[in-house]
């Protein structure tokens, strides 16, 4: 059965992150032949056919390229986050492993947000996503280096922002932080580039100068971003603090407020020395990746004003000896 719902809003998902044994609260669908707009009902939510879903889920032939329509977006990421918190909790797996699956789903939750403009209510799954993240730092085997591995390193959007949530977090656990204050950081650096779905692509992506005009709408990206959170309703003031200060710099010369030293948060001046950390060491179009003695040092040699010095001082430390 071909489906009628608007070929337009159906988004691929990861079928590795189904929970083959829970029951369907959504619809899945493949594509049918040569026709990109062909997508045709693979499993239904109907109860009636509870039993044959789960044995088509559980199958050899069971498909990988699957999706969904984007009215099911948010019941997806609540199947998805229930299954890998069993995971987290209760398997055997490494602490690495663990971590992978948890990065694979914030990827498609901010992905989903990002690159399919979907609604900002999906950014509402972010919280339960950190919380699994949290899970998976708190036992401190992973480390800070362990994480750096798992994190990809080609630069979009969507990734950056995941790196930018899980480096706050760790360096807030280095740091001895409470787990409450350890959370919240995840969020506002998993977040903390929102404004930018309000940026056209192409600007956000564009390899050569930006004019003048392009710059201004990149520099709005802090106040969009505060406004988008503020809608939502669900985030507190250091969440929505980091989103509309990480680009202020200690001297003064930051954007937008030119907020100085301590007038900055220090939720926002944790999530700046994160932010600056992972555009370094990631790769764009018209730039390798730095390694991490490399990022250290332009940061403290060439930018360390912009920083809390006694943060970058930290934040050298915390990657001992592979610094």
């Amino acid at each position: 059965m071909s489906s009628e719902l608007g070929t337009e809003h159906f988004h691929p998902i990861d079928s590795k992150i189904l929970d083959k044994n829970a029951d369907l609260a959504f619809n899945i669908y493949y594509k049918q032949g040569a026709d990109e707009d062909n997508f045709v009902l693979y499993a239904s939510k109907d109860p009636r056919y509870r039993d044959k879903v789960k044995e088509l889920l559980q199958s050899s032939d069971f498909m990988e390229e699957l999706f969904i329509h984007e009215e099911d977006l948010t019941l997806y990421f609540e199947h998805a986050t229930n299954s890998l918190r069993d995971y987290v909790v209760n398997s055997d797996a490494t602490p690495e492993k663990k971590m992978e699956k948890v990065y694979d789903l914030s990827r498609d939750v901010t992905r989903q947000f990002f690159d399919a403009n979907s609604s900002p209510e999906i950014l509402r799954g972010s919280d339960q996503v950190v919380d699994l993240m949290g899970k998976c730092l708190e036992s401190n085997e992973l480390g800070f280096h362990g994480l750096t591995k798992i994190m990809e390193k080609d630069y979009y959007t969507y990734t950056h922002s995941i790196n930018v949530g899980l480096l706050c977090m760790s360096f807030a656990l280095k740091l001895g932080m409470s787990s409450d204050e350890v959370h919240e950081l995840g969020l506002g650096g998993m977040l903390h580039d929102v404004g930018k779905s309000r940026i056209p692509k192409e600007i956000i992506n564009k390899k050569g100068a930006l004019t003048e005009e392009e710059f201004e709408m990149i520099i709005k990206h802090t106040d969009s971003g505060e406004d988008v959170l503020n809608d939502l309703g669900c985030y507190g003031e250091k969440v929505i603090q980091m989103v509309g200060q990480h680009h202020e710099k200690f001297n003064g010369k930051g954007y937008h407020r030119g907020l100085e030293g301590e007038e900055i948060s220090l939720f926002a001046r944790i999530c700046k020395l994160t932010d600056v950390y992972d555009a370094l060491t990631t790769r764009r179009s018209y730039k390798k990746s730095l390694k991490v003695i490399e990022a250290l040092t332009i940061m403290k040699t060439k930018m360390g004003q912009e920083f809390d010095p006694k943060l970058l001082n930290s934040f050298i430390l915390m990657m001992g000896p592979e610094a």
